[in-house]
């Protein structure tokens, strides 16, 4: 009896939840007919407990010079946060899909100047916790 009561209870808490592989594939099309994905990050984080530490999904990619690359975010269905995508090089933002205003794009281009190691970091508005995916595209010229 308790075997089975366990088994519905987990899974129920599944069944809400968005597969990985079907949003790792509406936002890679989400991407644009002129892109080719490149890489995904899949990204699950709790609640922040103040906003002067909120968790954050920090991911490494060699990006090419003279190479135009898309960086997109989707977020679950069930997600409570909004999904924000950063890049950053020697510890600096270089670009983001959350504006100064606060306003959150899908996505947002990059022309790469200098191959190197770049850090893609993934979190969620105001700390709230949050189920999204995150994808490198290399859009064709």
């Amino acid at each position: 009896m308790l075997f089975a009561f366990l088994f519905i209870c987990s899974f129920s808490r599944t069944a809400n939840a968005q597969d990985p592989s079907t949003l790792v594939f509406q936002c890679s099309k989400n991407a644009g007919s002129e892109t080719q994905y490149l890489k995904d990050y899949v990204v699950k984080l709790p609640e922040a407990y103040s906003q002067d530490n909120i968790p954050t999904h920090k991911n490494t990619a060699i990006l090419l010079k003279n190479t135009h690359y898309r960086l997109s975010i989707c977020n679950s269905d069930d997600s409570k946060g909004q999904g924000i995508i950063q890049l950053y090089s020697d510890g600096k933002k270089i670009a983001s899909s959350i504006t100064e205003s606060g306003k959150i794009y899908r996505s947002f281009d990059f022309e790469c100047h200098k191959t190197g190691s770049y850090q893609i970091w993934i979190s969620f508005k105001d700390g709230k916790e949050g189920y999204a995916v995150g994808v490198l595209s290399f859009v064709n010229k």
